[in-house]
């Protein structure tokens, strides 16, 4: 099975991920994400156009879609939506592992005009569910954790129809997704696209310029809005302020510096735009649990 590593969660300015789950013709990923492995030891923001469905194998996570934070043991399922801002960070530093599938709906849906896809898909992924959380005594959670993991067997084994077998699966997992719809029409609203689309300049902006010494002057007006708008924005897509968000991005980018042993601390603090060693300490202690030493040293 591929491994997904943070350092191969790869995104862009808007933090889209640009990693291609599956191929063109079969388009799902199966991955086992083993947080030991992850340089910053989480799974940072990122958005995809597929939609992901996560089961936990080891360990206690918070799963952040957007505004709203998921609470994740060992053996709950978790659905995100399409082209939702997620961030997935493991409750104990660096420990835990689950599952990923990551896929496109049309592959069970037999194309956007299908009657399959129009009337059992799209409103799934038109809007009013970012999210579905199933834990142990969750209706249906046993079949589809047996499901889940009948996939990852036949996505490494690869035996002959396996591309077929499990397209049949994720027809029942998506049966499932289907009937948590909420009752009445979807409605996408014109100020929640206007926010994300805020958002993401302004945080193409914080990461192509994150060691300078940024305000939050600086950022609206990348944005082209105001200081009190872009907050607003913010709250609104991913209950942060851009501030706190830039000071994420920083620790994030640090934990990567801070492998390099040649690289003294205080040069760290200065490379990703904290005024001091002190400040920086203080932060990284904040997000991360322990100091920037004591990080390098585990």
């Amino acid at each position: 099975m591929e491994r997904l590593r943070a350092t191969q969660t790869i995104v862009d300015g808007s933090l889209r991920e640009t990693k291609v789950h599956g191929t063109e013709g079969f388009p799902i990923g199966v991955y086992l994400d083993d947080f030991a492995d992850f340089e910053n030891g989480y799974i940072c923001w990122h958005w995809h156009e597929e939609v992901q469905l996560t089961m936990i194998l080891e360990g206690e996570f918070t799963c952040q879609v957007e505004t709203n934070e998921i609470h994740l043991c060992e053996g709950d399922i978790a659905f995100i939506n399409s082209g939702l801002m997620h961030q997935i960070r493991p409750c104990r530093l660096a420990r835990g592992k689950l599952y990923s599938f990551i896929w496109r709906p049309e592959l069970i849906g037999g194309g956007r005009n299908s009657d399959i896809c129009q009337e059992c898909i799209a409103p799934v992924l038109a809007g009013n569910l970012p999210y579905i959380m199933w834990d142990a005594e969750s209706p249906h959670h046993d079949e589809m954790a047996a499901s889940l993991r009948r996939i990852v067997s036949l996505y490494e084994e690869k035996q002959p129809a396996f591309q077929l077998r499990i397209a049949f699966l994720l027809s029942g997992l998506w049966l499932r997704i289907f009937e948590q719809i909420p009752e009445g029409k979807p409605v996408v609203r014109a100020e929640s696209v206007r926010d994300k689309q805020r958002v993401k300049a302004a945080i193409q902006y914080m990461q192509e310029n994150y060691q300078e010494q940024l305000r939050l002057d600086d950022i609206a007006e990348a944005a082209y809005i105001s200081r009190s708008e872009l907050c607003r924005s913010f709250q609104r897509t991913i209950n942060m302020t851009p501030m706190e968000f830039l000071m994420q991005y920083r620790i994030r980018q640090s934990t990567v510096l801070l492998k390099n042993r040649d690289l003294r601390i205080s040069d760290i603090a200065e490379m990703t735009g904290f005024c001091s060693p002190s400040h920086f300490g203080s932060h990284f202690h904040k997000y991360m649990g322990c100091t920037p030493g004591e990080y390098r040293h585990q």
